[in-house]
C-alpha cells in the first residue's frame, strides 16, 4: 500500500499564480500596446477559464486521491489571489473601483468551474493510466 500524496502549500500558490497569468500577462500587453481595452473585457473569462483549467490538472497531478478537492481548493485560491491583487494592490493604489461586484463572481466561477474541470480531465487520464499498467 503506498502513501497518500498531497500538493503541498506552494503548489496551490503556483496554481493560483498559474490561473491568473494569462490575463495578466494579456492586460499587461494590452495596456502597453493602444488596444481597446474592452477587447480585453471580452477575451479575460476564455483566458481565466483555461487558466485555471491548466493549474487545476497541473496541481490535481500531485494528488494520488480527492483530486475533485485537490481543484476545487485550486480554484479557490486563485481567487483569493485574484481578490487580493485587484482589491488589495489595484484598487488601492489607483483609489478607484476598477471591477464591480458582478465582475468578482463571474471571475469566482469561472476559476472555480476551471479548475474542477483541470481535475476532472486529470482523473480521466489517471484512470486510464492505471488500466493501462494493470493490462501490461
Amino acid at each position: 500500500m503506498t502513501a497518500e500524496k498531497k500538493p503541498k502549500l506552494e503548489d496551490y500558490f503556483a496554481g493560483a499564480a498559474l490561473a491568473n497569468s494569462l490575463v495578466w500577462l494579456t492586460l499587461g500587453i494590452i495596456t502597453l500596446s493602444e488596444t481597446n481595452p474592452q477587447n480585453l473585457a471580452m477575451l479575460s473569462p476564455l483566458l481565466y477559464a483555461i487558466g485555471a483549467t491548466m493549474s487545476g490538472y497541473l496541481v490535481s497531478r500531485k494528488a494520488t486521491q480527492d483530486k475533485l478537492k485537490v481543484g476545487l481548493k485550486t480554484g479557490l485560491g486563485a481567487f483569493v489571489f485574484h481578490v487580493y491583487v485587484f482589491v488589495g494592490l489595484f484598487e488601492l493604489f489607483l483609489g478607484t473601483r476598477v471591477l464591480s461586484l458582478i465582475d468578482h463572481l463571474l471571475i469566482f466561477a469561472v476559476l472555480i468551474a476551471g479548475a474542477v474541470l483541470g481535475s476532472l480531465i486529470c482523473m480521466m487520464f489517471s484512470s486510464t493510466n492505471r488500466t493501462d499498467k494493470s493490462v501490461s
